[in-house]
């Protein structure tokens, strides 16, 4: 499957407790001082009587005149303290108000030398909460205006109507390229917001609910132990800088900022009539405007309209032809553990695509702050020493959110981290933080997509390594061969048995005018449209899962219609076998100990597959998993899981799989399945196929088709 990455993107630093005391204490004394006021020792205001004689000999009768003089002098006195505080108060101002303006133009030409304008990974807080408040206005003039257009009748909205209220806000939806933005840090952000660590969230649901395992490892680290840790790492945009401790901004212990998954407010509008017209009452559970619009989380398949309403196009010229032409847009998503190779795939993508303007990458990078080099840091000089480099030149296309290492519990929570950096483009990448893509992969792999003829089709396999595939210095492809996806069988014991592909097949394509069906999905290389990731983003609640991720995602995919492809030309090779081979995240193992059987349980059962072993209340319904967003994680019901296990030899009772599926898949499979393809493109109707695969009595050699 390729080893597990995570990328990155710097954090701010933040200001120690004990650090921010002090700053806090120097201020109140300051303040303290200005106003009249003894800090060390204690006391209030100073005594206005103090100032007067207490001289022995003096008489206690005065002058009307003296007496008069004197209120009139302290008077005076008080005034001018008055006025020397506010003159002490306004210089002080004036300077933050200074410090702040020349600090914003230090940004702005910081910004500019490095030749791009700013993004989450440049853009100062002002500058981005400035942002902030127009995207908040402008959301509204957006909901005004399109609601103005939705017709004041009870009626269900047509399909015009609804592409009429699409194309109205067609400029803010099909924006590219778009940032996640900073974090704010506030509630009402509408790009953030807090979840539970995985981690955290399964030691913390079964502690103290009889169950002995997690009782057992809370003397070596408690739940409440992890969640102070996390607490500390808070997540802030990726630009190394102070940022204050703040009362109001404080998480609740385990919790973590991170970015909402991409639900633009047009979908909500059209999801939210829809609703409304039909007597349904919107849940939060069912908050997700997009996914009510795409299918209704599965509840059906997607119409053709619904599923090309997402993916953002831009003009780019034809050098060639001398004219603009309309390209589709990519993201790529990578998530590096640790991995000193992330800046170098990064170079890779944007170096050896034919249309790099068209390409925007977002990076979960996971590592320890002040060891690992995080992977926005550019390997040849500066940027301003060698400004060509890719991550200079398309800083404008790259996102990274980088966190502390600490907090990875697997490849699963970094990849749905990476899912939630997606903002709408047309087609999306998965790929490893230690790959090397192809000249002209892009074009390439979008033709390959395109002569499927399915909407629903996602291009995925394990990859090839980069030897004997792959002119480095060039990056022409030097193979014809490639892996197809055609193996699987149950491993583990216990609760953790769970189905995994193995090693596949690699070998020449023997289909040559589209790419080759198979039944696996593969987490190394997934390339399809971008609605793919908006209805099956990887699950938050999946903690410590490395084995079991891939038929996780496949089911839920195949039960909402997707369909697999394995592409005849690979766009990218993996580095395997590596001299220096960087930490993995198993280094983590003892901090979130007994998380990880709470995770497999979970993913087992909303796939449907537990084991014949595993404990149930009595009424077969399992009672240790975490049952938190099963509609946002689950099955759809476009296609029975039942009949993926019938059709591919998969028993889920005795776990057990049929042998030798290699033979079928290929031009067999091709052949049988390709006639199923619906008419309107939306993938491949089951109910149409009757095959169900069985072992041959005389099993022949494997070899791929």
């Amino acid at each position: 499957m390729g080893e597990s990455d995570q990328t990155t993107r710097p954090r701010r630093k933040r200001i120690s407790n004990t650090t921010t005391n002090g700053i806090v204490s120097s201020i109140d004394k300051l303040h303290s001082a200005v106003n009249g006021v003894d800090v060390e020792n204690g006391n209030g205001a100073i005594d206005n009587n103090s100032s007067k004689s207490q001289t022995s000999g003096v008489s206690n009768s005065r002058s009307a005149t003296r007496r008069k003089r004197i209120q009139r002098a302290k008077r005076r006195k008080q005034k001018n303290k008055s006025n020397s505080t506010t003159l002490i108060a306004i210089g002080f101002i004036v300077c933050i108000i200074s410090f702040g303006i020349i600090y914003e133009v230090g940004v702005l030409l910081s910004s500019l030398i490095l030749n791009g304008a700013p993004t989450m990974s440049n853009s100062s807080t002002t500058s981005t909460n400035k942002q902030q408040q127009q995207q908040q206005q402008s959301e509204e003039d957006i909901k005004s205006m399109l609601q103005s257009k939705i017709p004041n009748n009870n009626l269900p909205l047509s399909t015009e109507q609804e592409q009429t209220i699409l194309q109205l806000a067609s400029q803010h939806l099909n924006q590219f390229p778009i940032s996640i933005g900073t974090d704010a840090g506030t509630k009402d952000d509408q790009d953030w917001e807090s979840i539970l660590h995985p981690g955290t969230e399964a030691l913390q649901y079964f502690t103290g609910n009889g169950d002995r395992r997690i009782q057992k490892k809370k003397k070596k680290l408690a739940a409440k132990d992890i969640a102070s840790l996390l607490s500390n790492n808070k997540l802030r945009g990726n630009q190394v800088e102070e940022v204050g401790d703040n009362e109001e901004e404080e998480e609740e212990d385990g919790y973590m900022r991170v970015p909402k998954l991409w639900d633009p407010l047009p979908y909500r509008i059209i999801a939210n009539e829809r609703d409304k017209r039909s007597g349904i009452i919107t849940t939060n559970s069912r908050e997700s405007g997009v996914r009510r619009y795409l299918g209704n989380y599965g509840q059906r398949l997607m119409t053709p309209v619904e599923a090309k309403s997402i993916g953002s196009r831009i003009k780019v010229s034809n050098t060639t032809e001398g004219d603009e032409v309309l390209l589709e847009t990519i993201f790529v998503a990578i998530a590096s553990y640790r991995d000193y190779q992330c800046t170098q795939t990064i170079e890779s993508v944007f170096n050896r695509a034919t249309y790099p303007q068209r390409i925007r990458v977002g990076v979960i990078d996971q590592i320890h702050f002040g060891k690992d080099t995080p992977c926005s840091t550019p390997k040849n000089g500066t940027c301003i020493e060698n400004p060509n480099q890719a991550i200079c030149k398309y800083t404008k296309q790259i996102d990274y959110l980088t966190i502390n290492a600490e907090l990875s519990v697997g490849p699963v929570f970094a990849r749905h981290l990476g899912h939630r950096l997606y903002r709408g483009e047309y087609f999306a990448i998965q790929s490893d933080a230690h790959v090397e893509y192809v000249k002209g992969w892009d074009v390439e792999i979008i033709n390959q997509w395109h002569s499927a003829n399915n909407e629903m089709a996602i291009l995925s396999t394990y990859l090839s390594g980069v030897e004997h595939h792959i002119d480095l210095e060039t990056g022409e492809r030097i193979s014809k061969s490639r892996p197809i996806m055609c193996q699987s069988d149950f491993e583990g014991r216990g609760g953790l048995k769970h189905l995994r592909h193995g090693q596949q097949p690699e070998g020449v394509p023997y289909i040559h005018d589209m790419p080759t069906l198979n039944p696996f999905w593969a987490a190394g290389f997934s390339f399809g449209r971008g609605h793919f990731v908006v209805n099956i983003p990887y699950d938050q609640h999946l903690p410590w899962i490395f084995q079991g991720e891939e038929i996780s995602i496949g089911l839920r995919g195949f039960s909402y219609g997707y369909d697999y492809y394995s592409p005849e030309r690979a766009a990218c090779y993996h580095y395997y076998h590596r001299k220096n081979p960087p930490p993995m995240f198993w280094e983590n193992s003892q901090i979130y100990r007994g998380s990880g059987l709470y995770g497999m349980n979970r993913l087992n059962a909303i796939i449907q597959m537990l084991g014949p072993s595993h404990k149930t209340n009595g009424g077969g319904e399992t009672t240790d998993w975490i049952k938190t967003d099963e509609l946002k994680y689950g099955i759809g019901k476009v296609r029975e899981l039942s009949t993926f296990f019938d059709t591919f030899g998969i028993d889920v009772k005795k776990q057990t799989v049929e042998k030798h599926l290699c033979k079928f898949v290929g031009q067999p499979m091709q052949k049988k399945f390709i006639p199923a393809l619906r008419s309107n493109q939306m993938g491949l109707d089951y109910d149409k196929i009757n095959y169900r695969f069985v072992d041959p009595d005389s099993p022949i050699p494997i070899r791929a088709q």
